[in-house]
């Protein structure tokens, strides 16, 4: 199980902190950030337990969106 504040090496061997996640129509979207270069983030979710990046530019605007929205309210 993920969750915020995990970190994950990815296939890339990057290590990612998990900065937020959330769940919508039963998938999970994370946002990560590179541990050793902050500027390098990513968004992705998980299917069939593997984390795949986002690149389809509308969900990616939808899960920015949501994601801002969430760590706004925190």
């Amino acid at each position: 199980m993920i969750e915020i504040g995990n970190i994950l090496t990815l296939e890339n061997n990057i290590e990612y902190a998990v900065v937020d996640l959330y769940d919508e129509e039963s998938k999970t979207y994370i946002y990560l950030v590179d541990l050793n270069d902050h500027k390098n983030v990513m968004f992705a979710k998980v299917e069939e337990d593997e984390i795949v990046e986002i690149t389809d530019p509308n969900e990616l605007e939808k899960v920015i969106k949501a994601v801002n929205e969430h760590l706004s309210e925190q």
